[in-house]
């Protein structure tokens, strides 16, 4: 159930023309099916996070995505599985920061990807 919540939470995200992922340059390239640009690539799916070499489900969402919210997930890849909690805001209509909590500094800004 607390899976399901997640997943409806984050598929309210606003996208843009009903588009189904966020993402930075290189990960809007992905998923667009291009070469990436750069291996720092980041999508937002309203299931799970893709990076360069993982994947992360997503567990649970708090607080408000039209303000502030935090997004726990479960990662694998490279043979190992680990939890990582993201912070997310918007920035402005069309776009959102997110971060990985404990590395507030590496911050994502994510578009539609159409």
């Amino acid at each position: 159930m607390k899976r399901l919540l997640a997943m409806l939470a984050v598929s309210a995200l606003p996208l843009a023309a009903n588009a189904q992922a966020l993402g930075n340059q290189a990960g809007c390239e992905r998923v667009a099916g291009l070469e990436e640009s750069t291996d720092n690539l980041f999508v937002l799916w309203p299931d799970r996070i893709e990076r360069w070499e993982s994947s992360c489900k997503i567990e649970s969402v708090e607080g408000d995505l039209n303000v502030r919210s935090i997004i726990t997930t479960q990662c694998s890849g490279e043979g190992d599985t680990w939890k990582q909690v993201y912070g997310m805001t918007p920035v402005g209509e069309d776009a959102f920061s997110i971060w990985p909590v404990e590395s507030p500094e590496m911050i994502f800004e994510l578009r539609s990807c159409e």
